[in-house]
């Protein structure tokens, strides 16, 4: 990976400054269960501006190039920072038909450690911070020096090649790097932020809130309509008539409180 990634950088350095680095993300949902996610998210940093988002955006970019049809997947979050601005973009999506938008900054004050190790070839150093309410451990390489991470994180003097909060709740770490294309195009991202709602994060809270009241009012109040003997497909896979909407909303309910160990601990809502 080491070879690659001299490769890439000095490729991007010299013409265009496009790259994407793959992270392979494993994170507990629910901090009283057990299970692990693993995803691989993408972290695209060209001369605009720097997004991360899930892989299943790139595929969803991918299947349009190729078919001009946007498959049918999960939605998901992701955020983007323009290169001229301090603040980021946060696009959430909460599981109604919208993606809502936050703007806000993400500073983090890191304190850089003597402690130093090998991740996929290359020398790495230590450094801490605390940032939305869990500490955090970076392991950073000078030797690529983009001063971005996964997320929000940034302001290293280096790629966070590995990154992980002292409870392991969320771990990343580098696994592929790439050039991207100077055609390529984020067809899907595009798609949602011209369509997302501005929020703060208290409106957004209650959004979540309500939501949670009543998890399937975006089709009882007809923003989105489900045809007489059509079903609804659920993010988990869970197949339901209209019929079934009402019985199901206590299962529902219990998924969203499920969600409870975002990133930024801080902002977990408190559900009943």
């Amino acid at each position: 990976m080491k070879n690659l990634l001299f490769i890439l950088l000095g490729t991007c350095m010299m013409f265009s400054q496009n790259n994407r680095f793959i992270y392979e993300v494993k994170y507990k949902v629910d901090s009283t269960s057990k299970d692990i996610t693993k995803e691989n998210y993408y972290l695209d940093i060209t001369k605009k501006d720097v997004a991360y988002y899930n892989r299943l955006n790139y595929i969803r970019d991918s299947v349009f190039t190729t078919t001009g049809q946007t498959p049918i997947n999960r939605l998901t979050s992701f955020v983007i920072k323009k290169k001229n601005n301090l603040s980021y973009q946060n696009y959430e999506y909460i599981g109604d038909v919208n993606f809502y938008k936050i703007n806000e900054k993400a500073e983090q004050h890191w304190k850089i450690t003597d402690s130093t190790k090998t991740v996929g070839g290359y020398k790495v150093q230590k450094a801490v911070t605390e940032f939305g309410g869990r500490s955090w451990i970076a392991w950073f390489s000078k030797d690529i020096p983009i001063p971005y991470g996964p997320y929000k994180f940034n302001g290293l003097p280096g790629l966070m090649m590995e990154l992980y909060d002292t409870k392991k709740d969320y771990y990343f770490k580098v696994i592929k790097s790439e050039k991207i294309p100077e055609r390529y195009k984020r067809v899907s991202l595009e798609g949602f932020i011209s369509r997302a709602i501005p929020v703060t994060q208290k409106e957004l809270n209650k959004l979540k809130l309500d939501l949670y009241s009543n998890p399937f009012k975006y089709i009882m109040n007809g923003n989105l309509t489900l045809p007489e003997g059509k079903k609804l497909l659920l993010d988990d896979g869970t197949v339901l008539s209209k019929e079934q909407l009402k019985p199901a909303e206590a299962n529902e309910r219990k998924k969203i409180k499920s969600f409870n160990n975002p990133i930024e601990l801080d902002k977990a809502v408190k559900y009943p």
